[in-house]
């Protein structure tokens, strides 16, 4: 079987779009529709590039490298991301996937000017041991951290403490994000990817109007929607009931929009998980018209602080360092708008 690898641009982007549809990253429940542009979420995630393995004229994989900026050692230091690694289901018992990769792997040490990466893996991705396990030809990948996604209805309103939340401008919420997350392992630390994406900006003061924590509001729609691909289960038909009441919008039916929000870069001075809690009240009070769920990441300690609750949605993702890995490497920030 004959592949040819190519580095993709925007006359890929209707079989690009095509692929995502054929494809899942780790649930069978939704699809990702990467429409009207497929390269609008690159721009989120930093300077990107495209690669594609094609059989005769037929894309059958594709995988993307994002340049991040990262805090490493309390720097703030270039990383290198892989993502969007995607095989069509028709050949998943083939080499594609090790040609793809390898590919990849030649281009860069040719370039020599990378000397190592690192990609998330939502756990329940069925091929999850393919990406990581290495063996003659490529490299394994070394786990550097574990990230819960939390997923909160906007109908189960959260009990706050009356903090002072306000609503900021993108460049004060920039100001405050970077000095309290310059020391997180990991955080990311690029002020373009900090003010890229449309958002609203929250910071909670003390009553000396110090800050104590600061998040932003995500919507990605305009980069990726979410759409269900076969019918819910009955079960969730209570949670429509109760986001009839709460005038939050309901779960998809099969093929539409599963409307969500996150709450991203979330940078606290200590109680981190009070003041995600206080977020998430503000989030439910003033824009449950605007989303069925709240997602944010979250350490598996952190997870700990939340209850368990049959109307959440839980995942998670492990990221895994591949290469000339930098010694001590660790993530103690688990941001999902980026993954």
């Amino acid at each position: 079987m004959t592949y040819k690898f190519l580095e993709l641009d925007e006359t890929h982007h209707q079989q690009l779009l095509l692929l995502s549809k054929e494809t899942n990253t780790g649930s069978n429940l939704f699809y990702v529709d990467r429409s009207p542009n497929f390269f609008r979420l690159s721009e989120v995630f930093g300077l990107t590039r495209h690669f594609g393995l094609f059989k005769e004229n037929e894309l059958i994989g594709c995988v993307a490298v994002s340049e991040q900026m990262r805090v490493l050692n309390q720097t703030c230091e270039k990383v290198y991301y892989l993502n969007d690694l995607r095989i069509h289901p028709d050949y998943h018992r083939t080499f594609a996937f090790y040609r793809l990769a390898e590919s990849l792997m030649s281009l860069y040490q040719n370039e020599g000017n990378i000397k190592w990466m690192v990609s998330t893996v939502l756990d329940s991705n069925t091929n999850k041991a393919s990406m990581i396990k290495g063996n003659g030809l490529l490299p394994g990948g070394i786990e550097i951290g574990r990230t819960i996604h939390l997923g909160v209805p906007m109908f189960l309103e959260y009990r706050n403490a009356r903090l002072k939340i306000s609503e900021i401008e993108g460049e004060e919420a920039w100001m405050i994000y970077k000095k309290m997350a310059r020391t997180d392992p990991f955080a990311p630390c690029g002020k373009q990817m900090f003010l890229k994406e449309n958002g609203v900006y929250l910071v909670i003061k003390d009553d000396n109007k110090e800050c104590q924590a600061v998040c932003k509001l995500v919507d990605q729609s305009h980069a990726r929607k979410l759409r269900l691909s076969r019918k819910l289960p009955f079960s969730f038909q209570l949670v429509n009931l109760f986001c009839r009441f709460a005038d939050c919008p309901p779960l998809p039916k099969e093929g539409e929009e599963f409307k969500h929000g996150y709450m991203a870069f979330f940078a606290a001075k200590e109680k981190r998980q009070n003041y995600q809690k206080e977020f998430i009240s503000y989030i439910q009070s003033k824009y449950k018209e605007k989303y069925s769920y709240l997602f944010l990441g979250l350490s598996t300690k952190e997870a700990q602080y939340f209850r368990n609750n049959p109307f959440h949605i839980k995942l998670s993702s492990t990221t895994f360092a591949y290469g000339d890995i930098p010694v001590n490497l660790s993530m103690d920030f688990h941001e999902l708008t980026i993954i």
